[in-house]
C-alpha cells in the first residue's frame, strides 16, 4: 500500500480511505471481485483515478486494506500487549464475534465470489497471517518442544480452519462449541 498506515491519517485521508474501502466492500457483496474495476470504484467513490493510485497500487491492494480495517475492529494491537497463553482464545473469540456480526455481508460476498477463488483466499490468508504474527509474539510454546514459528503457523491455520468451517461453510456452532473444536484440534492444554 502506498499510504503509510503507521502514521496518523489526516481527516482527508481518513475520508478517502473510508470511501474507497466502503465502496469495495459494497461492490463485493453485489458482484464478483474479478469484474470490479478501479474505474468503477473511483466512479462510485467520486474520486479520480489519480487519487486512488495515490493510496493503492491496484484493487488487490485496496482489498487488503479492507481486511486491515476489519482487523482493526478486532483490536489486534491490544491483543499483542497481553503476552499470555490465553491470547489464542482471546483472539479467536474476537474473530468469531467479527465473523458472526458480519455473517450477512460474508454470505453476500460468497454469493458472487467463489469459495476457492482469489477473494476468499485473500481474506483467509490475510487473517491467517495476522493470527500467526500475534501467536509468534505472545504464546509460550516451550512445553511443545517445537519451533515457535512452526507452532504459530499450526495454531493460526487451525484458528482460521475452525472459523472458515463455521462461517464460510455454514456449519452452526456457537462460541462454546467452537472452543471445543479448537481445544480438540490443538490440544490446548499444552498452551494454557
Amino acid at each position: 500500500m502506498k499510504y503509510d498506515l503507521t502514521k496518523k491519517p489526516t481527516r482527508g485521508a481518513q475520508r478517502t480511505l473510508a470511501s474507497f474501502s466502503t465502496t469495495m466492500i459494497d461492490l463485493l457483496s453485489k458482484e464478483p471481485f474479478e469484474k470490479i474495476s478501479v474505474n468503477k470504484i473511483c466512479d462510485i467513490s467520486n474520486f479520480p483515478r489519480a487519487t486512488f493510485y495515490n493510496y493503492f497500487d491496484d484493487k488487490f491492494d485496496l482489498v487488503d486494506y479492507c481486511w486491515y480495517v476489519i482487523a482493526q475492529e478486532i483490536e489486534v494491537d491490544k491483543v499483542t500487549e497481553l503476552k499470555s497463553n490465553k491470547t489464542l482464545i482471546i483472539y479467536f473469540d474476537r474473530l468469531y464475534d467479527v465473523f458472526k456480526d458480519n455473517q450477512p455481508l460474508l454470505d453476500n460476498i460468497l454469493l458472487y465470489n467463489d469459495f476457492s477463488g482469489q477473494l476468499v483466499n485473500s481474506f483467509v490468508n490475510y487473517f491467517k497471517n495476522t493470527v500467526q504474527e500475534i501467536l509468534e509474539q505472545s504464546i509460550d510454546y516451550s512445553k511443545t518442544g517445537l519451533p515457535v514459528e512452526l507452532m504459530a503457523d499450526h495454531c493460526s491455520e487451525t484458528v482460521i480452519l475452525v472459523l472458515k468451517w463455521i462461517f464460510l461453510k455454514h456449519h452452526d456452532a456457537d462460541k462454546k462449541l467452537a472452543h471445543e473444536y479448537l481445544e480438540k484440534l490443538l490440544n490446548l492444554d499444552q498452551f494454557i
